[in-house]
């Protein structure tokens, strides 16, 4: 694979930039086998999205959540076995592995990665990553004075909902050292970081 970085550009490469905000964007060589490129172009034409726009959306789930997974050993699990899983547990004990788990593996997996352990890079390096590709909840965020709103929204239940409560309450307090204000609506938590 060769990178050509920003300040070294090659001869021939462009660099495009969207906005003042926008990622500055570099030509990449790689070779791949052909039977990968293959299977690439293929779902590529099947998502009706290009070839870049793929493997721009392969390298950004790796380097945003595919690393929280890779940091913090876990196991993915099919939809049906995570229903049955909640089924089995009791609310008691969802709340009491929130409480143990919550903070402690985030901020391993943080420490692992060289993340500052913050509520901006929670935003940024776990809540939204978990949010885009997991499955546990919806999430978004915005400021009400000088407080960030935090909601988190999903289709888990009760257990689900005791769970998320409690997990990023854990990690909340620990990464800004106040306890958040709580309010769920069915199954809508927002939390109040001030």
């Amino acid at each position: 694979m060769v990178l050509h970085e920003p300040f070294r550009v090659p001869k021939g490469s462009q660099f495009v930039k969207k906005d003042a905000d926008a990622d500055v964007f570099i030509h990449l060589s790689l070779r791949v086998p052909v039977r990968l490129m293959n299977r690439l172009k293929e779902e590529s034409r099947h998502r009706n999205i290009t070839l870049n726009s793929l493997i721009n959306g392969i390298l950004s789930k790796y380097d945003s959540f595919d690393k929280i997974l890779e940091g913090t050993k876990a196991i993915p699990l099919s939809g049906a076995f995570f229903v049955e899983l909640m089924e089995i547990a009791t609310i008691d004990e969802m709340e009491s592995i929130a409480k143990r788990l919550g903070a402690r593996v985030v901020r391993q997996t943080f420490a692992f990665q060289g993340i500052e352990f913050d509520l901006e890079n929670l935003i940024g390096f776990y809540f939204e990553p978990l949010s885009t590709y997991s499955g546990w909840y919806s999430f978004n965020t915005y400021f009400v004075g000088t407080s960030r709103k935090l909601i988190f929204k999903h289709s888990h239940g009760q257990k689900w909902t005791a769970f998320l409560k409690l997990y990023i309450t854990a990690i909340l307090r620990s990464a800004t050292g106040t306890e958040p204000e709580v309010i769920i609506e069915d199954e809508v938590l927002t939390f109040t970081c001030k």
